[in-house]
């Protein structure tokens, strides 16, 4: 039921429901690429796909190149002889929009696979398969899910993709329990209702984070000055959902001093609950990289990465403000 459910939200023919997000990840890679390729990847990854690619499918023979997607012409380049376009909806944790439509095209000339992590956006703001995408995956841990109770992923695509896919999962034991998928289908019923109001707070929190005394710099795709609005607006004309990215003067111990004095926020190394969230990526979703890889992306040790929930915006904001004064 969750996987025919997910697949008619994200316009697909059919899904795989497995055990975490990570494992509907490495299902999805190898189901697309099942030996070993090159696989062209964002380099504004999740921590722990990257992780994968350099921990578990480089030292069996694939061959990963780490790429800015803002730059098409490179994107286009690195695609000769490629086996896999990598890319995320909305980057982990600095929330960039890349072009999916343009990068779908290009790699649909070429006949190349296209992944999209869709966890951030959730098919309420945005269907990659329809911009050029060969399969979705989904951290159905975080949005779909949406109560901070489950551990869950899902990938959509083509039947014939997904039957690869599935028996994967079954050979490698990563099907998702009953009761997780129950689970997960109930938060699909209030998703619609939650990914909006999602949005507006976090555009709200966004804005009002400009202005505060101690923040360097804020990252939402749709603010003013972000330099992936105009693809953002275009891509995800409804709202950017909850996930924002802050930089703190003074780093880490600023960072440490705002934690110690909030009050509605909590600490939470996941994200995409009905609750305001924040993660250190530092120690959190980026700690399997170096901090010469993590400067290389924009993270540093004063960035926060934010997932706004369903509370009062201006609740979340006051306890921000006062946190960080």
């Amino acid at each position: 039921m969750l996987e025919r459910a997910v697949a008619l939200l994200e316009g697909a023919e059919a899904g795989v429901a497995t055990g975490s997000g990570m494992s509907a990840l490495y299902t999805a890679i190898l189901a697309l690429a099942p030996r070993p390729a090159t696989i062209v990847a964002t380099r504004e990854l999740y921590g722990g796909t990257a992780a994968l690619l350099r921990q578990d499918l480089e030292p069996a023979g694939y061959e990963v190149h780490f790429l800015d997607f803002g730059d098409l012409e490179a994107v286009t380049n690195s695609m000769e002889g490629a086996g896999l376009v990598l890319a995320e909806t909305i980057t982990n944790p600095l929330c960039h929009v890349p072009d999916l439509e343009a990068i779908g095209a290009m790699a649909r000339e070429r006949q190349i696979p296209f992944l999209v992590d869709n966890t951030f956006a959730s098919p309420i703001l945005c269907r990659p398969l329809e911009l050029g995408a060969t399969v979705v995956m989904h951290s159905a841990t975080k949005y779909l899910g949406g109560h901070s109770d489950l551990v869950a992923g899902v990938i959509v695509g083509g039947t014939e993709v997904m039957g690869a896919a599935r028996a994967r999962s079954v050979r490698t034991g990563t099907p998702l329990g009953p009761f997780e998928a129950w689970l997960a289908l109930r938060g699909l019923r209030t998703l619609d209702l939650r990914m909006r109001r999602h949005s507006d707070s976090s555009l709200a929190l966004a804005r009002a984070m400009q202005t505060m005394p101690g923040v360097e710099r804020v990252h939402h795709p749709l603010l003013e000055g972000s330099p992936s609005r105009a693809v953002a607006l275009r891509l995800l004309p409804e709202g950017a959902g909850g996930m924002m990215a802050f930089d703190l003067e003074g780093g880490r111990a600023a960072v440490q001093r705002m934690m110690d004095r909030l009050q509605l926020v909590t600490f939470a190394a996941s994200l995409g609950g009905v609750e305001t969230t924040i993660s250190y990526p530092e120690i959190t979703s980026h700690r399997s990289m170096t901090a010469e890889e993590r400067a290389e992306l924009g993270v540093g040790p004063g960035t926060v990465r934010v997932s706004v929930g369903i509370e009062d915006a201006d609740d979340v904001i006051g306890d921000v403000a006062q946190a960080i004064g």
